[in-house]
């Protein structure tokens, strides 16, 4: 086979077919000259090794442009430093087409890299929305284990047209960023190597059959190629941009999770977000992982405007204005102190205080009640212990640490009274998420009281236990509205999303300040270490729009009932919107009968709101028989004195 050789542009790596030709551009560690093999996409039979020349090296970069063949009937290795292998910058990973394929195992498990289209060769329909962080409602999910049991045809389980079939899904619930667990190609069958020795006494490495699945994708992995089995083979670059169109499409964000291995070179590293960013045109990126070059991204020009997760940043990061704010701290600091006080385990009202309301004003925070690495939310309120022996580790692997309760039976149960108190918590936990001034996540099938069975780090669980089960119990889709309504509730009231922090002052002169706490007094704080209830008032001043109500939330962590004492409001009145012992949520709300105090349930949370008393013709026109009867409406579903 006839192959035209010339030189690349070097301007940036990574192979691509550019109007029939194909570039080439990669990196050596030595002046031994490099080779690009060629091998038949069927067959994966050797076609053509081409040797390159110093001509075509720039420092320690190689960059050529293939001629002649048709190149979408080839993948490549490459041989550099006397090793053949994968190119670390290759767009398409050949070999995986197939998800958890163990026949691969007569293959040793061998790669190969294809070639993408070029980006100016696919027509987006649409421009990312460019939500704002105080805007930003995320919904993390994994691709596989959302849409495999989601009441979807064969073709569509564990795909990219699985999501695309359930964007309306996310639509209806009021999110706006779908945040994935890798989508990156990294190898999914799970095997052990061990070395032998071979011919002439030389040792070689021997690869073992499959003994599980890494489902998570969390390891090393194939950075800059869209998983094959997620997008459809061959084409899963352009089925890759066809779903982040789509997604966009519907004024949502994607944000991509990113599992770095440590020994990944860090310019690499930074490149590959790079190129997502520019290829694809990914929203975000989530960072895990040790030894991640944090600022050096953070910094990138590319990635100013692109949000960035990661578990903490540099002081000298956090402080600087100059930049978009894009810097997002994603850790667990939100959940533990919220799970402490839910369940009696010595948790501190203060600390979770400070975790409501906590706002950076060029950096934000994610708050979440559970995420993928732990229970699902309603296993924190079913299992007092991880159950994770299915996992093959004897139930060594999994966090220890998870602030659980049963509520007296481990696992599921028919007893009523348990599960009504396991959905009061779920409901606390959610809305404490919803009402919190950062960024809220909530992770796939939590809406709908998903279980896992009690296993906490279900990593290679491809099966029940790891996808989401969407119930058509009356509990989960009750739980789904719900969230519906706290999604609503947030997006009215701007001021639970201040994009900046607020500093408990009357700063606007508005007769009462941005953010209070309240007790048995008002305007007392009272929080000792000691207290378990919170009374927290965000003045609708503050908010984003004209004429917002105030809110309060009235967080009672006793086993008993709490009287909470109302501030006197001026030409405004209280109204009861929800207390999480109920599903019921009424927007238009009840007028508090008694304006100076509240009671609240054990265990549970209401929402009131501080609302403008305007005379209008429909007020003014109501008999005074239905007066009357709302005078008369009994105190006990709202929880008043």
């Amino acid at each position: 086979m006839k192959v035209k050789v010339t030189k690349g542009d070097f301007s940036e790596f990574g192979t691509k077919i550019i109007d029939k030709n194909a570039a080439f551009t990669f990196s050596v560690q030595t002046k031994e000259a490099p080779s690009i093999l060629l091998f038949d996409k069927k067959t994966k039979e050797l076609i053509v090794e081409i040797k390159l020349h110093s001509e075509f090296r720039l420092g320690n970069v190689y960059s050529v442009m293939l001629s002649g063949p048709d190149f979408s009937r080839y993948c490549y290795l490459l041989k550099r430093d006397g090793k053949v292998g994968p190119d670390v910058f290759a767009p398409v990973i050949i070999g995986r087409e197939k998800w958890n394929d163990v026949s691969r195992f007569d293959e040793g498990y061998k790669t190969y890299c294809g070639f993408s289209v070029s980006s100016s060769d696919y027509e987006w329909n649409f421009v990312p929305p460019r939500i704002a962080p105080e805007d930003t409602i995320i919904y993390k999910l994994h691709m596989r284990g959302f849409t495999m049991k989601n009441s979807l045809p064969h073709s569509k389980k564990g795909n990219y047209l699985g999501i695309i079939e359930k964007l309306p899904y996310f639509k209806s619930l009021g999110v706006n960023t779908l945040a994935f667990l890798p989508l990156y190609e990294f190898e999914e069958i799970r095997f052990r190597t061990h070395l032998e020795t071979g011919e002439n006494h030389t040792t070689i490495k021997v690869n073992e059959k499959p003994y599980g699945v890494n489902y998570w994708g969390y390891g090393p992995g194939e950075y800059f190629a869209p998983k094959a089995s997620y997008f459809g083979g061959s084409k899963c670059d352009l089925h890759m941009k066809e779903m982040v169109d789509r997604i966009h499409g519907e004024g949502m964000e994607i944000i991509m999770e990113f599992s770095f291995s440590p020994e990944l070179p860090p310019d690499i590293l930074t490149e590959s977000l790079v190129y997502w960013l520019k290829e694809y045109h990914i929203d975000g990126f989530h960072l895990i992982g040790y030894g991640i070059p944090i600022e050096r991204i953070a910094n990138n020009p590319f990635l100013s405007g692109t949000k960035i997760f990661y578990d903490s940043f540099p002081e000298k990061l956090l402080s600087n204005t100059e930049n978009d704010k894009h810097l997002f701290i994603t850790n667990d600091d939100f959940e533990y102190p919220l799970r402490r006080l839910q369940n009696h385990m010595d948790g501190n009202v203060s600390e979770f205080a400070d975790f409501m309301k906590r706002q950076g004003g060029s950096f934000g925070f994610v708050n979440y009640a559970a995420n993928n690495t732990g229970f699902t939310l309603y296993d924190v309120y079913s299992y007092g212990e991880k159950h994770n022996e299915a996992n093959g580790e004897e139930n060594t692997d999994g966090t220890n640490y998870n602030c659980s309760n049963n509520h007296g039976f481990e696992g599921r149960t028919k007893n009523h009274v348990v599960n009504r108190l396991r959905e009061i918590c779920v409901r606390g936990a959610l809305l404490s998420v919803f009402m919190s001034q950062g960024i809220p996540m909530i992770f796939e099938g939590d809406e709908i009281l998903n279980t896992q069975d009690g296993n906490n780090n279900p990593y290679c669980q491809d099966n029940e236990t790891g996808w989401v089960t969407f119930s058509k119990r009356q509990a989960a889709l009750s739980m789904q509205d719900y969230v519906k309504k706290l999604i609503m509730f947030r997006k009215t009231h701007t001021v639970l999303s201040s994009p900046a922090p607020y500093f408990f002052q009357d700063y606007k002169h508005v007769g009462l300040p941005d953010v209070s706490y309240h007790g048995r007094e008002p305007w007392i704080m009272g929080i000792g270490a000691e207290k378990k209830a919170l009374g927290i008032l965000f003045a609708g001043a503050y908010g984003r729009k004209d004429d917002e109500e105030d809110v309060m939330l009235l967080f009672n962590f006793y086993f008993g009932e709490e009287t909470f004492a109302l501030p006197k409001l001026t030409n405004k009145r209280w109204y009861f919107i929800n207390n999480t012992s109920s599903f019921d949520w009424n927007d238009e709300g009840e007028v508090l009968r008694d304006q100076t105090s509240c009671i609240v349930p054990g265990g549970t949370i209401s929402v009131i709101v501080g609302r403008k008393i305007e005379e209008t013709p429909d007020n003014t026109a109501r008999s005074s028989k239905v007066k009357k009867a709302l005078a008369r409406k009994t105190v006990e579903k709202t929880g008043n004195s």
